[in-house]
């Protein structure tokens, strides 16, 4: 089954090759933007998110904050992307939000590394391979595939609308559609384990040292 599922998104790359690019470069313009206004942003504001970031991490080495509480918000955070990606994909002006939210989840990741890497150096970037870097390996392919997939749908409903003969099945891939989607959640649901129960231990060791 898993292989099935890979060999799927093969295809998928391999036919959809153009919108895979755009998606990875709506990624990579987010990251860039993201590095840049963490390196950019008002130094009094800087200084407060870095307190922000340390008393955060103190809280790990005071085992105030529940492995629970960090998967089940950052489940939350992350599934509510994804419905968006998919109701954005049925909508037929939903493409310029697809763009927004893999944009934006570049941002994110450009501007915590950025943050991190600025202010605390060789620890920052020790803090991002161990603390970041895991469960991102995960989420950033699904945001990808998942941004591909509802552009790829979206684009297919215009082009049905154009056309004078309607030719698609709709309910079928509407059903296809969807199931990729839940298919993609299921590797939310590790990557959230990973950034839940895993990271949290090195994020520990190195934070004693900040």
């Amino acid at each position: 089954m898993p292989i099935h599922i890979f060999d799927s998104i093969r295809n998928h790359i391999k036919n959809n090759i153009v919108i895979y690019f755009f998606c990875i470069l709506c990624l990579l313009i987010g990251i860039s933007v993201g590095g840049f206004t963490a390196k950019f942003v008002d130094q009094s504001h800087k200084q407060e998110l870095v307190a922000y970031l340390k008393g955060f991490f103190h809280l790990f080495n005071t085992d105030s904050i529940r492995n629970t509480d960090i998967f089940s918000q950052s489940l939350i955070n992350n599934i509510q992307l994804l419905s968006l990606n998919w109701i954005f994909g049925i909508l037929i002006i939903g493409i310029p939000g697809i763009i927004f939210i893999i944009g934006f989840k570049g941002f994110v990741i450009g501007f915590t590394v950025g943050l991190l890497i600025e202010q605390f150096k060789f620890k920052g970037i020790v803090l991002f391979l161990l603390g970041v870097l895991p469960q991102n390996l995960i989420l950033i392919p699904v945001f990808i595939i998942s941004s591909a997939f509802s552009l790829c749908f979206s684009v297919m409903l215009i082009k049905n609308k154009l056309s004078k003969s309607k030719q698609i099945n709709f309910n079928k891939q509407f059903l296809i559609y969807t199931m990729w989607h839940l298919i993609l959640a299921i590797f939310i649901l590790v990557a959230v384990s990973i950034e839940a129960f895993i990271s949290p231990i090195f994020i520990k060791i190195i934070s004693g040292y900040i």
